[in-house]
């Protein structure tokens, strides 16, 4: 017999999101949801719980954890779920997914992106059917901003007529970019990133000892406390943006060559928005405000703005931003970084 407790341990549900899923689960779920909020906070996770909520056979808890239908969500095979995102993101999924439209070039299909409007047919050709189990449907859609236009077309157009028993748990990083033509057919549900307390308790159970509380604090700081993001830069080969760090608070002292060696593993789109996020806290600094990215650096930040030109600086950062533009194709990333970094110089001067 399966406890309780297991049951929770198979849960998708980071610890900061079980609040926020009882509150969404105690009203009617609607058949056009959109999740949206920050990356990297397990929002694709949330919404395969839903997905499992949706679809779960028992009369009283769900998930229950031990249904057909649960079993099937967790081995990836329910006939009524179906999760669409771009090829590339499918290491992302606990399992293994085959509802999935295949494309004509496997090669291509391996580096792809986006969300192709072949996908969003199959997808909708296969519900035409009817369900399999003959109770709900699922399309999970993961993020929907990696849609070509042409898929994000036809998926409207089943939006606007939706079947009784189909529910979209559509996902999003960047709300902003969703066509507002969607999201008016929507029912926007906001996930904030975890509080840092629980955030951190969560990294603790994660990684070894010598990750502590200090360390593990810093590194959420850095990125924007999201904390999925703090373990692929644990686990990955990430850029150390520490090697960064340390120069910038030379300031005009800085040598060059140590951030300008970085290119030889990493792309010049990472290392500008380690500076990116630099120069902010510098902007904050100057206009008297606690810095969000690195804060151990604040003392050094705030004397070095003593006597800096504060026009100068945000010129700084506008040419900053048209970099970061034009560095996902950058012809020479050397030139354009000895640039970046000679302008950072000047300021202190």
């Amino acid at each position: 017999m399966t406890t309780r407790s297991a049951i929770q341990e198979e849960s998708y549900l980071y610890p900061w999101q079980k609040g926020l899923f009882h509150e969404l689960t105690q009203h009617q779920i609607p058949h056009s949801l959109l999740l949206f909020g920050q990356k990297d906070i397990g929002k694709l996770k949330f919404g395969l719980e839903l997905a499992n909520y949706l679809l779960c056979e028992s009369s009283d808890q769900k998930p229950c954890g031990v249904c057909e239908a649960c079993h099937w969500i967790k081995q990836g095979s329910h006939p009524d779920l179906f999760i669409v995102l771009p090829q590339n993101l499918r290491h992302l999924l606990p399992f293994e997914i085959e509802n999935d439209a295949d494309l004509d070039d496997a090669d291509e299909k391996k580096q792809s992106k986006v969300i192709r409007i072949e996908q969003i047919r199959h997808v909708i050709s296969s519900n035409e059917l009817g369900s399999y189990r003959g109770g709900k449907r699922v399309v999970l859609i993961y993020p929907i901003e990696s849609m070509q236009i042409e898929a994000a077309n036809c998926l409207l157009k089943t939006l606007e007529e939706p079947s009784s028993k189909l529910h979209f748990i559509l996902i999003t990083h960047q709300l902003e970019r969703i066509l507002p033509t969607i999201r008016s057919r929507c029912l926007l549900f906001s996930m904030p990133k975890p509080p840092v307390n629980e955030a951190i308790s969560w990294l603790s159970t994660q990684l070894p000892d010598r990750w502590t509380t200090p360390l593990l604090a810093q590194r959420l700081s850095l990125h924007s406390g999201a904390p999925l993001k703090v373990m692929a830069s644990i686990n990955d080969k990430a850029l150390d943006e520490s090697i960064i760090t340390n120069q910038l608070a030379k300031f005009k002292s800085l040598h060059t060559g140590e951030i300008i060696d970085l290119l030889s593993q990493h792309s010049i789109l990472e290392i500008l928005n380690c500076i990116l996020k630099w120069s902010f806290d510098m902007n904050l600094v100057l206009f008297g405000q606690q810095v969000r990215y690195f804060p151990q650096f604040e003392a050094k930040m705030k004397s070095s703005c003593l006597a800096m030109n504060k026009i100068h600086f945000q010129q700084f950062l506008s040419s900053l931003k048209d970099d970061l533009r034009l560095a996902n194709h950058p012809l020479f990333p050397k030139v354009q970084l000895e640039a970046v970094l000679m302008k950072y110089t000047q300021l202190f001067k």
